[in-house]
């Protein structure tokens, strides 16, 4: 009764639109209350506990340290150095800027490891552009918001870095899982795009010299070079995956200071002022979860789960298609933090005892819900580019149905052949 009562709460407050987080702590709040008038009251203090040990971990200070330095690569011109760097490599080509588009966000997602950040720094730059060269504008924003789904799957991730935390999974290991995927993802988005831009007979750009690539390549490279001293550092044991991401900060700010010299004091002050504004939601939303969690495991959810999947089937790849489809459907009509912060203390010990390995289900598990973010009522990335672009949410996600097609074959490929995720971690990290 207190659990089902929790849960209508829960959707209650999100079908009427209120913050995630404030919907998931008022259910939570509603069952401590709803309890004292049972004979097994829960203490009302376990509210403030829990959502204090939700937020108690060395792990989750990486957070706002990436967000840091995403806000200062958008400052210092890091983002526009990427976008000429692969403009030059590929503007020529059939997809033209489209697939400039797409190539950037790959580049970019080594740096910054969200999604939203990815999105709203290449829409910004490229959606005025491919609009002036005669681009479908829905077509446009669907190319940027699915090309920047590989966001959280290439290395450094806050996804993986908040399931690590989660699960108490090797955030290391997590992150080196999403290379052989995300690259995967990369190619697959690049070639809808090349087809599709073809089939449309979308305008090409004018072929790079050798020297303007040699020109946007060491204009670029201070900021090429930055997933590779981040993933770098992880890999030799010189920094664990929170001090990586201050070492980024670090770097991004030399950059700014030193190499670029545009950066000032008031821009630092104002980007750590917007990362300290991200941070604190999710941060919220990861307090708010863990005592949401912590009910539903009191009362068995994770049970009921389990036995209603068993009593399905019993054969594991049965399994892993119904949990990928529950992903999907949830990733439509959720946010990615909360379902990852209620789901996964639930489905990783049952996946795990069936041999699945932790590492590989993490990688499958992001991927699934990055996915979600191009799909509506909920997805984040067709809204921040429909805010850039000013086109309806509805007509980017037609636009966009090719992309989310070919990224479903991409997931249902990482799930069911599990050496693509686990190759790297078993070189790097082997005994």
């Amino acid at each position: 009764m207190l659990l089902t009562s929790m849960i209508i709460i829960l959707l209650f407050f999100s079908l009427m639109g209120m913050e995630i987080a404030w919907a998931i702590g008022l259910a939570g709040f509603g069952y401590l209350t709803l309890s004292q008038f049972s004979d097994n009251a829960t203490p009302m203090v376990l509210f403030a506990q829990q959502m204090t040990s939700g937020v108690n971990s060395f792990v989750l200070i990486a957070i706002p340290l990436f967000i840091f330095a995403g806000e200062l690569m958008n400052i210092t011109g890091v983002t526009q150095r990427i976008i000429k760097f692969a403009a030059s490599l590929v503007a020529h080509r059939n997809g033209g800027l489209a697939n400039v588009g797409v190539t950037a966000n790959f580049i970019m997602s080594g740096c910054s490891g969200s999604a939203l950040a990815d999105a709203a720094a290449t829409g910004t730059v490229l959606l005025p552009e491919m609009k002036k060269r005669g681009f479908n504008p829905a077509f446009s924003s669907a190319v940027i918001a699915s090309a920047a789904t590989v966001g959280p799957i290439v290395p450094p991730s806050i996804s993986f870095v908040l399931l690590g935390a989660i699960v108490n999974i090797s955030v290391g290991q997590l992150f080196l899982g999403g290379i052989v995927p995300g690259i995967m993802m990369f190619i697959a988005m690049f070639a809808v795009t090349w087809w599709i831009c073809k089939k449309r007979g979308y305008p090409l750009e004018k072929k790079a010299t050798g020297k303007e690539r040699g020109v946007a390549f060491f204009e670029g490279i201070s900021a090429l070079i930055a997933p590779f001293i981040i993933v770098g550092a992880i890999i030799f044991g010189v920094a664990t995956p929170t001090e990586s991401a201050a070492i980024a900060a670090f770097y991004v700010l030399f950059l700014g200071i030193f190499v670029y010299r545009n950066l000032s004091l008031k821009q630092i002050i104002e980007a750590a002022s917007h990362a300290a504004i991200i941070t604190s939601v999710i941060m919220l939303t990861v307090a708010t979860s863990k005592i949401f969690a912590w009910l539903a495991v009191k009362e068995n959810l994770g049970e009921y789960l389990i036995n209603g999947l068993l009593w399905i089937t019993d054969e594991l790849w049965v399994l892993l298609l119904l949990i990928n489809l529950l992903l999907l459907i949830l990733g439509m009509i959720m946010e990615i933090l909360p379902i990852m912060l209620i789901l996964a203390p639930i489905l990783f010990p049952l996946l795990t005892g069936l041999g699945v390995d932790e590492v590989h289900f993490g990688v499958v598990m992001v991927l699934n819900l990055m996915i979600g973010m191009i799909t509506p009522p909920i997805g984040l990335n067709l809204f921040i580019i429909s805010s850039i672009g000013g086109v309806g949410v509805v007509n980017i996600f037609k636009q966009a149905i090719p992309y989310f097609l070919i990224l479903i074959v991409v997931l249902l490929i990482i799930t069911f052949v599990p050496s693509l995720t686990l190759f790297l971690p078993e070189l790097v990290f082997r005994d």
